[in-house]
């Protein structure tokens, strides 16, 4: 029956392989029909059923009997039988082939009213005696169902995606191309859809990154390993930079073949600066607890304030000897070299009104204050800026500042709140480190005040006892001679006598601390005249030696070496004892007209010069000593105020 093999042609089956040893009287085509997986129902032209096979017996719940002579509109839907009709007598007037697959929503009822969704292929076949429409019918509950799961999953996904805010999720095609793209990744990344899909994913990466081909390496590590990890800088459309964390997936079909990649970044920019923030704070901390220099300290928090800050340049000002003017004490920058230990003056500049006030200023464009701020600001060239006050119990002693250079990226409040931070650390570490050093001039004063005890008590009573002796000697001998050398022997006595309540008085901080420093080096200049009949003028800057007077003992003590040389080796009738402040610097400077000498000549000998030198660098200050032999002797002490 040449209609039965090409209808199943049709349908999409292949030809069945036929036992050519089958017994003669075998119908092949009845044996065909039933050996179909799908339902076979054959309809003549009348819409009646003329025959069936056993899978359309179990799928329809009718028997073969009662299928054959059935009107096909019977296993049809009553509510769509109507249309039914109308649909048949059309495909009738223009009979095609019609495969499975075409997606339409077609319903089969069985014999007991229950319907399931099928799929029909159709097909027309012209026997001997009739024309017949040949029906595939096919159970698709299953698939139709697993395809809607499909669908629902796949909304279900699409909404998690496009409801997600925090992570930029995008699919990547197996050479790295954008074919995905989500309302977060627009949010985080600034690309629209339009924008990026089909571009490769490397135009998310700084441009040092895509010369050192990163982006191609992570996909490949994804590809072998299955997954790719890392936090590291991106790029927004903007050319802004976020620190990122990254995870690139493999995708791949059942029989493991790459299909691309999944991405997902997620903007952990704030995280980042909070782990760095904590761990400057730390490395602060620790810098202060092992008490490093404040030199070092705070040249460490204009470092670490410029980088979290991601601005051009740190720096750190303290107020100036001069008491109109800030300096800056630390700079990090392109330009640090040029600006450190530069003088702000201070009344009427941004700065001062910084301290003055206590709040921070915040500037989008600080070239406007060049002008009243000096030459370190112009050397800036500076644009957006951030100051903070450095303070320590309410009292404002210099500024925190970061700058941009014009056209840079304006700071925000997370910035200005970053520089106090590290202005807060930096009052905290010279407080401690004053504290320290405090704790530890108290400890050698407390030394020296025994060392001037243990003088007193033994080697002047003893020395004294001796002098007594040989005078009660010198009285009892009638040699003029041997009295003359016994009485000069007692005043050289009673001359190292003075000189050790000398060195005692400059051993006991009572002595400096309960006189106003200009008076103790006048009564230095009074001793002078006394002992060695040296006229001795005294010029000191009051306001100075108010700021000096924490340290009055090192510089009684550097003032009384001085004038001692004087006195012993100098020969001189007169002496000049100054204290002043030039170019930033503490400067005392004795000056006396005597014989003079050649410095170099005696700087490896004595006692005097070398222990002035050793006064000096304790200090933190240099030593100047000029002299020209017969015009006498000019020695100078520069050190920080």
């Amino acid at each position: 029956m040449r209609g039965s093999i090409q209808v199943l042609a049709d349908a999409g089956y292949d030809r069945p392989k036929v036992d050519m040893a089958r017994p003669a009287d075998t119908d092949p085509s009845e044996e065909l029909l039933e050996a179909m997986p799908d339902a076979i129902v054959m309809v003549g032209r009348d819409g009646r059923v003329v025959r069936v096979n056993k899978r359309a017996e179990s799928l329809s719940g009718y028997s073969r009997r009662e299928l054959v002579g059935m009107a096909v509109e019977e296993l049809v839907p009553e509510v769509l039988r109507s249309a039914h009709v109308a649909h048949r007598a059309a495909y009738q007037r223009r009979p095609t082939v019609r495969s499975m697959g075409t997606h339409l929503d077609i319903r089969f009822r069985r014999k007991d009213g229950s319907e399931f969704r099928a799929d029909i292929a159709l097909s027309p076949v012209m026997t001997e005696q009739v024309a017949l429409v040949v029906a595939s019918v096919r159970d698709i509950t299953d698939r139709k169902r697993a395809e809607e799961e499909l669908l629902q999953a796949q909304e279900r996904f699409r909404l998690v995606v496009e409801g997600v805010r925090d992570y930029a999720i995008f699919m990547l095609d197996r050479e790295g191309h954008v074919s995905t793209w989500s309302p977060a990744a627009a949010r985080i990344k600034g690309y629209e859809a339009d924008e990026v899909l089909s571009r490769h994913f490397s135009i998310f990466y700084p441009q040092a990154d895509v010369d050192a081909g990163k982006p191609e390496r992570e996909l490949a590590t994804a590809a072998e390993a299955g997954r790719y990890e890392e936090e590291g800088w991106r790029v927004r459309k903007d050319g802004s930079r976020f620190w990122a964390s990254v995870v690139i997936t493999a995708i791949r079909d059942p029989a493991g073949k790459l299909l691309g990649f999944a991405k997902i970044t997620r903007d952990i920019t704030e995280r980042k600066r909070q782990d760095d923030r904590i761990r400057a704070a730390l490395e602060v901390a620790q810098a202060t607890l092992e008490g490093r220099g404040e030199e070092e300290l705070l040249q460490l928090i204009a470092e670490r304030a410029r980088a979290l800050a991601e601005a051009d340049h740190g720096l750190v000002m303290l107020e100036d000897a001069d008491p109109d003017a800030l300096f800056v004490a630390a700079a990090d920058g392109p330009r640090a070299s040029a600006i450190r230990g530069n003088r702000v003056p201070s009344p009427g500049s941004q700065a001062a009104l910084v301290l003055a006030s206590g709040r921070a200023l915040v500037l989008d464009d600080a070239s406007s204050i060049t002008a009243d701020s000096g030459a370190m600001f112009a050397a800036l060239n500076m644009g957006p800026a951030v100051m903070v006050r450095l303070a320590s119990r309410e009292r404002g002693f210099g500024g925190v500042a970061v700058t941009n250079e014009p056209g840079g990226h304006r700071f925000t409040a997370s910035d200005q709140h970053l520089v106090e931070l590290f202005a807060s650390q930096a009052a905290v570490g010279l407080e401690y480190n004053r504290v320290r050093e405090d704790m530890q001039r108290l400890a050698v004063l407390e030394d020296r005040e025994r060392i001037g005890r243990e003088l007193h008590d033994g080697a002047i009573q003893a020395l004294f006892a001796v002098g007594m002796g040989l005078q009660g000697l010198a009285m009892m001998t009638a040699d003029t001679a041997l009295r003359d050398r016994l009485e000069s022997t007692v005043v050289q006595i009673d001359e190292v006598i003075r000189d050790l309540r000398n060195y005692i008085f400059g051993l006991r901080p009572g002595l400096a601390a309960d006189r106003h420093l200009r008076q103790a080096l006048l009564q230095l200049a009074q001793q002078l005249d006394e002992q060695h009949r040296v006229a001795c003028a005294v010029e000191v800057d009051d306001a100075v030696a108010a700021r000096l007077a924490g340290r009055a003992a090192q510089i009684i003590q550097v003032a009384r070496e001085g004038l001692s040389n004087v006195g012993r080796h100098a020969g001189a009738a007169t002496c000049r004892l100054s204290l002043r402040v030039e170019d930033g610097l503490a400067v005392l400077e004795i000056e006396d007209d005597g014989r003079g000498f050649v410095p170099e000549d005696h700087a490896a000998s004595g006692w005097g010069l070398r222990n002035l030198t050793d006064r000096a660098a304790a200090m933190g200050g240099s030593l100047e000593i000029s002299s020209v032999p017969g015009e006498g002797t000019t020695v100078r002490l520069r050190f920080p105020a």
